[in-house]
């Protein structure tokens, strides 16, 4: 895998036809390929954008992949991580964990948590590489909880 260095910022405005240009190129087909289709919703993504912190990766001009989350009183929780495919294979999704990590820690939060459907394989390995255990999610049974800690509780 090649490390193509990013550039994270804070989404701007104007940010969120690209994002959800992405999401539709990427999510969208994941949903659908694990047979649940309706975890896509382009209305709540843009609910999402509004209201999550949004940090995007910037790579020779373009967009290379965001990354939402939402901020817990322990833990920060990852809940949109999507890479331009233009960009896979270049450790962009790697960058955007690490800088979620960083903001975590500088924050003083607990943990890093992320919900990811149970037949995501290829989510499941980014995070464990990470050093995320996971769980399995007691009230969504086809979801799995990968969590990492951060700070002793």
């Amino acid at each position: 895998m090649t490390r193509m260095k990013v550039e994270i910022r804070t989404m701007r405005s104007g940010d969120e036809s690209m994002l959800l240009f992405l999401a539709e190129e990427n999510l969208h087909p994941l949903a659908t390929g694990a047979g649940h289709p309706e975890r896509y919703d382009p209305d709540e993504l843009l609910a999402l954008l509004s209201d999550a912190a949004v940090f995007v990766a910037e790579a020779e001009g373009e967009i290379a992949g965001y990354v939402a989350i939402d901020r817990e009183p322990e833990a920060l929780e990852v809940r949109c991580l999507c890479v331009n495919p233009a960009f896979e294979a270049q450790a962009v999704a790697h960058q955007l964990v690490d800088w979620v990590e960083g903001i975590a820690f500088a924050e003083r939060r607990g943990r890093l948590r992320v919900l990811v459907p149970a037949a995501d394989e290829r989510s499941q390995h980014l995070y464990r590489g990470h050093e995320f255990v996971a769980r399995p999610a007691s009230d969504r049974p086809e979801m799995v909880v990968l969590e990492k800690r951060l700070l002793a509780d």
